[in-house]
């Protein structure tokens, strides 16, 4: 049921704990608790990047085997050879604290190869001819389809970046001079002021090709950031479909010497159902956080905007039916409050809050009416109306759906009540199978399908950022096109501060 992350300190230590089992209630303290990670017999490491103010302990519930720090033993020129190249964003979970997560300042190099190596080195540099930064991480391995085959990562956290700054960067390592290093990639850090542009989307997980185009849109529309709402993947515990998922969006298909985005636009992605708590996801991305549920839950502050991002899968499994929460849902639910709490009290610098996960809160199509997403509605949207949230942007039902302003209603996980509040956005549709829109409901704003019998092939948003005002335009996904000015806008609102 657990991940892995990342976080810095170099040191490996012996574990001698049982494992996390969820006996916390309490929200962790972001980058500041390394942990003892490990059970009985194994080793655990605490990774800290250099130049940042968090660490990070993978969770010994992940399983994953191989745990190293970067070193200079032998690398295989074919092997070693860097995969998947992918962008995300570490650091703490606790806004206000040192080492708060920041993507105008910090990026995460994950990647995997074919061999078993320490090799976890970025070499990054304002130029394509002056990678003279060298920064270095940790590896591990990951048991993978029934342990039939092994998944090798690396993982590189950088600090201390400059905003809205384009590097120029390769990933690698290896003995000096034989080092193994990717192609040369590029990617610029998101800006501290002026407009900010961020791609939301989710549920990917039927057709890559689908993903890919909205890749390619991203990419067109040269977003700051993308936020990935789950289901990226069918099943979340089979590496084949990252493998071929991320590909999708690796080397351009027209031309293999050029890129989409993967490690060009910075992805931070919040798990689904799909996903499952699979250590496979965690594995294949770099989100803020540490602790026993790190990759969970995390948030970050973008211009004008304070972003929350909860995986919501054992808020509603532990709910469903009446059940009581489970000692994860119970920690995540401790954080969600505290972290809006702060987030409301930062209006003036930052005066919206905008949340992403996977449920959909309030939405008229199959999964309206499910209980584990009543079960989650029934406790999340009291805590987004106890912090005046914005906007909340889910997936889960494969539409796109706007609500009028919504606030709890009496029961929380019955029918709302409209007028005032949150807007809630359901974007998904970057590849999965088309589900009906539905009876439009009381609550509903505007409604628009995608696939068969309609023009559009998926759904995307893209939100604008700017002075007091956010801004979302949502596009229908034409399969004929390939740039954003092409699609059709289906929906665009702003909301003011």
């Amino acid at each position: 049921m657990r991940r892995l992350h990342w976080v810095p300190l170099a040191v490996l230590v012996a574990a001698c704990s049982g494992k996390h089992s969820g006996s916390s209630a309490s929200p962790d303290a972001g980058g500041d608790d390394a942990g003892d990670d490990g059970e009985a017999g194994t080793v655990s490491l605490t990774y800290a990047p250099q130049g940042c103010a968090y660490t990070y302990t993978p969770p010994a519930t992940l399983g994953f085997t191989g745990l190293a720090l970067d070193d200079t033993g032998p690398v295989d020129p074919t092997n070693g050879a860097p995969q998947r190249v992918r962008l995300g964003l570490g650091g703490g979970t606790t806004k206000g604290q040192a080492g708060y997560a920041d993507p105008t300042t910090t990026a995460a190099f994950t990647w995997e190869t074919t061999e078993s190596d320490h090799a976890a080195k970025v070499q990054l540099g304002t130029a394509p001819t002056a990678l003279s930064v060298v920064h270095t991480g940790y590896v591990w391995s990951e048991a993978t389809s029934g342990g039939n085959t092994m998944t090798n990562m690396h993982e590189v956290h950088v600090c201390g970046l400059t905003p809205g700054t384009t590097y120029f960067y390769e990933v690698g390592g290896g003995p000096s001079g034989a080092e193994v290093w990717s192609a040369t990639q590029s990617f610029t850090t998101v800006p501290a002021t002026g407009t900010v542009t961020v791609g939301v989307f989710g549920d990917a997980r039927d057709s890559s090709t689908t993903w890919q185009a909205v890749g390619i849109r991203m990419r067109n529309a040269a977003v700051d950031m993308q936020l990935v709402g789950g289901d990226i993947v069918d099943v979340g515990s089979l590496e084949s479909l990252y493998v071929t998922w991320l590909g999708a969006i690796w080397h351009d298909p027209t031309d293999p010497t050029k890129f989409v985005t993967l490690g060009q636009q910075m992805m931070v992605p919040i798990g689904g159902n799909h996903e499952n708590d699979a250590s496979d996801f965690f594995s294949n991305f770099a989100m803020p956080g540490d602790g026993p549920y790190a990759e969970t839950y995390g948030s970050f502050d973008v211009g004008n905007t304070h972003f929350l991002m909860i995986d919501d899968q054992q808020i509603a499994e532990s709910l469903e039916g009446g059940g009581t929460a489970n000692a994860e849902a119970t920690a995540q639910l401790a954080w969600v409050a505290q972290d809006l709490a702060a987030a409301n009290a930062d209006r003036t610098a930052h005066p919206f809050i905008v949340v992403v996960g996977h449920r959909c809160m309030f939405s008229s199509s199959t999964h309206s009416t499910d209980a584990d997403v009543l079960a989650a509605r029934g406790v999340l949207v009291p805590l987004y109306d106890k912090y005046s949230v914005d906007l909340v942007v889910n997936g889960h039902d494969h539409d796109y759906e706007r609500s009028k302003p919504l606030m709890a209603g009496s029961p929380p996980s019955g029918a709302p009540v409209v007028g005032t509040g949150t807007t809630y956005v359901v974007s998904a549709g970057a590849g999965a199978d088309a589900y009906p829109t539905g009876t439009p409901q009381a609550f509903t704003q505007t409604s628009v399908a995608y696939g068969t019998g309609t023009s559009y092939i998926g759904a995307y948003s893209i939100l604008t950022l700017q002075g007091n005002t956010l801004a979302l335009t949502a596009y229908g996904l034409k399969a004929s096109s390939t740039t954003v000015a092409d699609d059709d806008v289906i929906d665009t609102f702003t909301l003011t501060h």
